[in-house]
């Protein structure tokens, strides 16, 4: 649980997924994909 949680946070804050890959040991970008689809911040400033 901790791990999803600290998933999710450092997604919510905007981290890149190839980061938040590698910090969380995937080695299947599917797997991290999960953290980023629900983050409500994704797209924020996409076109600044």
């Amino acid at each position: 649980m901790l791990r999803h949680a600290c998933g999710y946070a450092l997604a919510n804050k905007g981290h890149d997924t190839r980061a938040l890959q590698a910090y969380l040991g995937h080695k299947n970008i599917q797997h991290t994909v999960r953290y980023t689809e629900l983050s409500p911040t994704r797209f924020k400033d996409f076109w600044r």
